[in-house]
């Protein structure tokens, strides 16, 4: 698991939850000495520990914690990954082309034989999305979570429209819907 990836839980569970809830979770997992940097690569079993443990702490379903992170990492994830986002991007071009031009640049880099999940973008009408997610870890609920933190970052929603699921993989629909401009209100 690339530590980039763990360094932010750490920091979306102090903020949604509190120091202490991390500190639980980590002791929970078996894990309270590690410290996680953005720069190394860790087991893959740490952020299933992880993640169970604070599971448990939160009272939070796996999949809507997984969720809510993939959510939240995205403004944190392109702030850190800005130099490899071309400025004229919005969300779909950003979600058209994450797998190839960031997530397997990024990953790749640290470890050449990583493993990281496959995401599969294709637009199957102006602004509606097809996103297919394969890899050996059950994690799509976060990739889910992902695509609305890219929206919610580009000014944008997400409107979920279909959502399949199988065995180490996932294939969502969402259409992107840009923000609705407030009316201004002029004096009269």
């Amino acid at each position: 698991m690339h530590g980039v990836i763990l360094y932010h839980l750490r920091q979306f569970a102090v903020e949604r939850f509190g120091p202490d809830c991390w500190d639980n979770a980590q002791a929970a997992a078996g894990l309270e000495d590690q410290v996680y940097v953005p720069v190394r690569l860790y087991p893959d079993g740490d952020m299933d520990a992880l993640v169970a443990a604070l599971e448990d702490e939160t009272a939070l379903h796996r999949n809507d914690l997984l969720e809510a992170f993939g959510k939240w990492v995205i403004p944190p994830l392109i702030n850190m990954y800005r130099a490899l986002i071309p400025r004229h991007w919005n969300a779909r071009d950003f979600l058209l082309n994450v797998e190839e031009q960031v997530h397997q640049k990024v990953v790749r880099l640290k470890d050449p034989e990583a493993r990281p999940p496959r995401i599969e973008v294709r637009e199957l009408a102006p602004g509606v999305l097809e996103i297919g997610y394969r890899s050996h870890r059950d994690m799509s609920a976060l990739a889910l979570g992902a695509v609305h933190g890219v929206a919610g970052y580009f000014g944008e929603t997400a409107e979920l429209m279909e959502d399949a699921s199988g065995e180490g993989q996932r294939r969502f629909v969402v259409r992107l819907v840009p923000a609705q401009r407030k009316a201004s209100l002029s004096a009269v």
